[in-house]
């Protein structure tokens, strides 16, 4: 079910789960935000096709994945998301493993929390997900604080995990929030 926000700038933007023919929407939206920050796995040279994208998004029907996307109204592209991918094995059905990200002109108004805490709401109404987790990296200030904020706890931390195509390595921080019984 859509429904339109209101963001401390006064813009507003459609959010809605991800459907059927949001492939392009979600492979423009990656592209631009794995450009606009080193802060994301998602790499530019890491795209699949907008047909693969479009693929995946029939998971979320089949109870694979959860996946919130916010629509500016004027362009009609994502210039959010906020997702999970639930665990596929047995012993890690009862967890949720988080994605989220923001496009620059959006960041700093809002649009970022109120994702984050609708689909930590929504995750709490899905019974077999217990814990929800997500990797940060070292550096990111202002997502860490925004996921500590929400409720999230540090975990671990996966020291050199991700090399940046400069060279440069950053540590993965690990984070988990319990969420059930």
């Amino acid at each position: 079910m859509a429904e339109t926000i209101t963001l401390k700038d006064g813009r507003s933007v459609e959010v809605r789960p991800s459907q059927k023919g949001d492939g392009a929407s979600v492979h423009a939206y990656l592209t631009e935000l794995g450009a606009s920050t080193p802060f994301i796995l998602t790499f530019p040279g890491d795209m699949r096709s907008v047909d693969a994208y479009e693929q995946h998004i029939t998971g979320i029907n089949e109870g694979k994945f959860y996946s919130l996307s916010a629509f500016d109204p004027d362009s009609g592209q994502i210039v959010g998301n906020t997702s999970f991918h639930f665990g596929s094995r047995v012993k890690l059905a009862h967890v949720a493993e988080l994605g989220t990200g923001v496009l620059p002109g959006w960041q700093g108004i809002g649009l970022g929390v109120w994702m984050l805490n609708r689909a930590i709401d929504d995750m709490r109404a899905i019974e077999r997900i217990e814990k929800l987790e997500l990797t940060v990296m070292d550096g990111n200030e202002v997502a860490m604080r925004m996921y500590e904020r929400a409720g999230f706890e540090h975990e671990g931390r996966k020291k050199r995990s991700i090399k940046q195509p400069t060279g440069e390595y950053r540590d993965e921080l690990l984070m988990g929030m319990w969420i059930g019984g």
